[in-house]
């Protein structure tokens, strides 16, 4: 078993987890330990972990899911009405 941490589009870890091997795609970086408390939010950089953490904004993070949420809810209720009126 090797410990990875996965990190987002920044190089940030956003998880750590655990793999019978490294998973060589980009987003993983291989960890000594899986101490998910000291690689979250480290960005990783040039073979380094940052001793800074980037934790991002809670309601920044809310506000995208709420967007998310609407345009879905939004992209249904137009199929919904294309059905009614026979346009799908």
């Amino acid at each position: 078993m090797v410990n990875l941490a996965l990190i987002n589009e920044n190089n940030v870890c956003i998880g750590v987890q655990q793999a019978l091997g490294m998973i060589d795609d980009g987003k993983h970086v291989l960890i000594d330990n899986y101490d998910y408390d000291y690689y979250v939010y480290r960005k990783y950089e040039n073979g380094q972990w940052s001793e800074e953490k980037y934790v991002p904004d809670v309601a920044q993070v809310e506000l995208t899911r709420m967007e998310k949420l609407e345009k879905s809810q939004a992209d249904q209720d137009e199929l919904i009405m294309q059905i009614i009126l026979g346009g799908a």
